[in-house]
């Protein structure tokens, strides 16, 4: 297929991104992930000279739907309601996002992760602050562009972090963790909003709207970074800008629907764009020191979430829910509350989870600037 068929290569893309999607509702695809699904289709597509491992139409995604993609997701992040909600979990997810940090630049200081040592650090401090949305953006913005690195990352991303949300899962209730961090467990399986209305679907006026107010939000953010002379940068002002549309109209953004879906689409198109443009090899060759390295991540994470529910008297749902906050975003998060029962920390979770969407993006540039030469 050549480079410069831009729609065909769009239909292969849409393609994958439905199998992908489709393939998470088995028991099998939700272990490995609808994101590493459509990465390996796209890598096998690619490999097999079907499409091309770089093409006109690869930028476009890159230049437009991811930046629209942030800004729909930052749609709900409401710092009120976050702040508000988020309750003392906050403690604890704050601390699991120093930890990430921390754990990032020591692992750059004593792993050779090669030429792209600051970069890697980046995007991964930045994912483990509140999900893979932050892969994207913080990579986008550092200038992080080479399919193999960043395919490399993200098969690393999905296989530990999974174990990690595995293992997670079994201690969760064990009797050790809760004997050592039961304070305040009960009331956890409180329903945290009984009446709270049931999700509707979405329609065209919705949409619009989203999307408008996200281009809104990336025209004025490229703008302002282009104005002070750091135009890699916009993804700061776009989520700057992004917060305080959602906190300011946070009652009328409520009632909004479907962007989130509309987000999620763009976001496999950029997975299946990496996948596309991986080189196998390159990615074979990486993965040993990216595997030591993010787990040395998890490890300074979980000290420092460990260490704060020692100092604040957190009990264990609510480590247990921030730590997967830090690490799988409000999804994962929600679901482990769900998962075991601890209703009342649903909410919280999900303010957790969109704080770290927001406060990832500053956090990968920063270390990324840190490290950088």
């Amino acid at each position: 297929m050549p480079a410069g068929n831009g729609f065909a290569l769009l239909a292969v893309f849409f393609a994958v991104a439905a199998i992908g999607a489709a393939l998470e509702r088995t028991r099998l695809g939700r272990r490995v992930s609808g994101v590493m699904i459509v990465i390996a289709l796209a890598m096998l597509l690619a490999n097999a000279g079907v499409i091309p491992r770089a093409a006109p139409v690869y930028d476009v995604i890159w230049t437009y739907l991811v930046p629209l993609a942030i800004a729909l997701f930052l749609l709900r992040a409401d710092l009120v309601s976050m702040l508000v909600e988020g309750g003392r979990t906050l403690l604890a997810f704050a601390a699991g996002a120093l930890g990430v940090v921390l754990g990032a630049w020591l692992g750059a200081r004593l792993l050779d992760l090669g030429a792209y040592e600051a970069q890697y650090a980046a995007v991964f401090s930045a994912t483990y602050t509140g999900g893979s949305l932050n892969y994207a953006a913080v990579a986008e913005a550092i200038g992080f562009r080479d399919p193999s690195a960043l395919a490399a990352g993200v098969a690393i991303d999905n296989v530990v972090g999974l174990g990690y949300l595995l293992v997670v899962g079994a201690v969760a209730n064990a009797a050790l963790f809760r004997r050592h961090f039961g304070w305040r467990g009960e009331g956890l399986a409180d329903a945290a909003d009984a009446a709270a209305p049931a999700p509707r679907a979405p329609s065209l006026i919705d949409l619009a709207i989203a999307l408008g107010l996200a281009a809104l939000a990336c025209a004025t953010g490229d703008a302002l970074a282009a104005a002070i002379g750091q135009p890699s940068y916009g993804i700061l002002f776009i989520t700057t800008i992004m917060v305080a549309i959602a906190t300011l109209g946070r009652r009328w953004l409520r009632g909004l629907a479907g962007e989130d879906v509309v987000a999620t689409l763009f976001m496999y198109l950029f997975f299946a764009m990496l996948g596309a443009g991986a080189d196998l090899g390159a990615l074979l060759h990486a993965a040993p020191a990216l595997f030591a390295y993010v787990l040395l991540v998890f490890i300074v994470h979980v000290a420092f979430v460990l260490l704060a529910g020692r100092l604040f008297r957190l009990n264990h749902a609510e480590l247990v829910i921030a730590s997967t906050a830090c690490i799988g975003g409000p999804p994962i998060a929600v679901a482990f509350a769900v998962l075991f029962g601890w209703r009342r920390l649903a909410v919280p979770a999900v303010a957790t989870g969109i704080l770290g969407y927001v406060v990832g993006n500053f956090v990968g540039i920063g270390l990324f600037n840190w490290l950088g030469p």
